[in-house]
């Protein structure tokens, strides 16, 4: 479809152009035909476009935000309140034995509904990061079939360029003869590896004649891949000299180019009290980038992310970064780490960028407009479009968009939206071939929370009665997680779902009274911040 925004644009181009008012055009390609003033004639081919009229309004028209590092299938679960905190590195909390223990409180509710009830669980995660204006996701689950198209980007499976596959993407650690195949032979030309490396707390870099830290070591081992093409996620543990050496086996391939810290402060607080000194990384030229992570340690979304970022900026860095650049880093930053492999740019709008859009309230007239993204709550997105297609925002936006197929949605109380959700071949607890919209996710969802056991086993039987390959487009679909299970799942077979497994209620579409009693009850003060955004300002 093509349609024309019209109102304050906020490109993130090179220049970081404001338009006011400006005009975006979106091809029926899923590609921008033209970003430019709104008195400018418009290019050929839109004169029937439907248009969404912003001018006077003051709303922003920005590019869709930007999450470069989740776990999608565990994002229908609520914040994990785990009792050995601070752990002091990724291998710890695995482990986690003391209720509530990891296993039965994140493993197994995921496992299940990713097994019984799979597009419903893909399509409620996708929503929840359109609430929050995102358009482009990180975190696939690994499934029994390929996975196209949805609501969204989902960075891991975006075939872009023309139907190519270069985004690989590893949760978990990569032997050294692996790190070293990849360096050598994937990490080539264009394409990307997003990968984890060095989470937990920061210990200092060990004498030379000491035994290497855990966390180190995985640096270490991962050097065959410091190239251009390397996107690491946290990265907690690493030095200055550490970030100065990724960065110097970058520029020694490509001295334009710069690595990409994936950087998710309220989940490395959450577990480890402590977050990546990315003053250092910027000092050393790497670019940083905002992630999420999983809701049982994240925010619900990137847009709430961006505002722990700016808390622990202004509280902790000294506001090191400006608004501009803390705005970067859910836009132009990870579109430009991406654009090494992908080409067409997102997080940037300009003629030839993909057709991912944000209308956000100005909410805070007298600010400017990146401090209005920073200070922006879900109840301040008006508008998402994802693909060149409205998905998620107010009716009246939906409807000028030419929306079809939409729901009513109500994320938060007296915050009224619609929701253009709708998808065919459903299986498990959705039903074989049935429509999925978003009433319907919500009841396949519940329908596997009632009873665990037996939606576990109907999925179990309806797996092994499928005569060919599971690989197959035609296949029961069954997701699997990307992080690691914990010895007792690991152990597990496939009828061993814990008696009296409880599937925790479905995790919130906002950041809430829930949310936020769970975040006070840590007394961390970089994460209590959080919810004076939703008071009425930053603190």
């Amino acid at each position: 479809m093509v349609l024309v925004l019209r109102g304050t644009v906020v490109t993130f181009d090179e220049e970081h152009r404001i338009l006011d008012p400006g005009a975006v055009y979106v091809g029926d390609d899923g590609r921008l035909g033209a970003v430019q003033p709104a008195g400018q004639t418009a290019p050929a081919g839109f004169a029937a476009a439907p248009v969404v009229d912003l001018v006077g309004t003051g709303a922003l028209v920005l590019p869709g935000l930007v999450d470069l590092h989740g776990h999608l299938q565990y994002n229908t679960l609520p914040l994990w309140e785990a009792v050995g905190v601070p752990y002091l590195n990724h291998d710890r909390w695995v482990g986690e034995k003391h209720p509530p223990d990891y296993s039965t409180s994140v493993t197994w509710p995921a496992k299940v509904l990713g097994t019984a009830a799979p597009e419903a669980l893909l399509t409620y995660v996708e929503v929840k990061a359109l609430v929050g204006g995102s358009t482009s996701v990180q975190g696939a689950p690994r499934s029994t079939r390929a996975i196209d198209g949805g609501l969204l980007r989902i960075v891991d499976l975006e075939k872009l360029p023309a139907g190519q596959d270069v985004v690989l993407t590893a949760a978990l650690q990569r032997t050294p003869d692996e790190l070293r195949d990849l360096g050598e032979n994937a990490l080539q030309g264009h394409q990307v590896l997003i990968y984890h490396v060095a989470e937990g707390r920061h210990v200092t870099e060990p004498h030379p004649d000491e035994p290497a830290s855990h966390v180190h070591r995985e640096f270490r081992d991962l050097a065959p891949c410091l190239k251009p093409g390397l996107i690491c996620v946290h990265g907690t543990a690493l030095t200055p000299a550490e970030f100065a050496a990724w960065q110097q086996g970058v520029t020694a391939i490509d001295p334009a180019e710069r690595g990409t810290v994936v950087w998710s402060p309220f989940s490395n607080h959450w577990l480890y009290h402590e977050t990546t000194d990315v003053v250092a990384a910027t000092a050393q030229g790497l670019r940083i980038a905002l992630g999420s992570d999983w809701s049982p340690s994240g925010t619900k979304h990137v847009l709430g992310e961006l505002k722990v970022a700016d808390g622990i900026n202004h509280h902790e860095l000294g506001d090191h970064f400006d608004d501009r650049g803390l705005c970067d880093m859910v836009t132009a930053n990870p579109g430009d780490a991406l654009g090494t492999a992908w080409g067409p740019q997102v997080g940037r709008l300009a003629a030839g960028s993909l057709a991912d859009l944000l209308v956000l309230e100005r909410h805070e007239p007298g600010e400017d407009v990146y401090r209005n993204l920073i200070d922006a709550t879900e109840r301040h997105v008006l508008l998402v479009v994802a693909r060149g297609v409205p998905r998620y925002g107010t009716g009246p936006l939906m409807t000028a968009a030419g929306a079809a197929d939409t729901h009513a949605i109500e994320p938060v109380a007296g915050l009224r939206r619609r929701v253009a959700v709708r998808r065919t071949g459903g299986t498990g607890a959705t039903g074989a071939g049935a429509t999925l919209d978003w009433p319907a996710v919500k009841r396949a969802l519940e329908k596997v929370r009632r009873d665990p056991q037996a939606a576990w086993r109907d999925a179990q039987e309806g797996l092994a009665a499928w005569g060919g390959p599971l690989d197959d487009p035609d296949a029961p679909l069954a997701l699997f997680g990307d992080m690691p299970e914990g010895e007792e799942v690991a152990l597990a077979g496939t009828d061993d779902v814990p008696a009296g497994l409880v599937i925790p209620e479905l995790d919130t579409l906002t950041h809430d009274d829930a949310f936020f009693a769970a975040v006070d009850r840590t007394g961390i003060p970089e994460l209590e911040r959080l919810r004076t955004y939703y008071e009425g300002g930053p603190a």
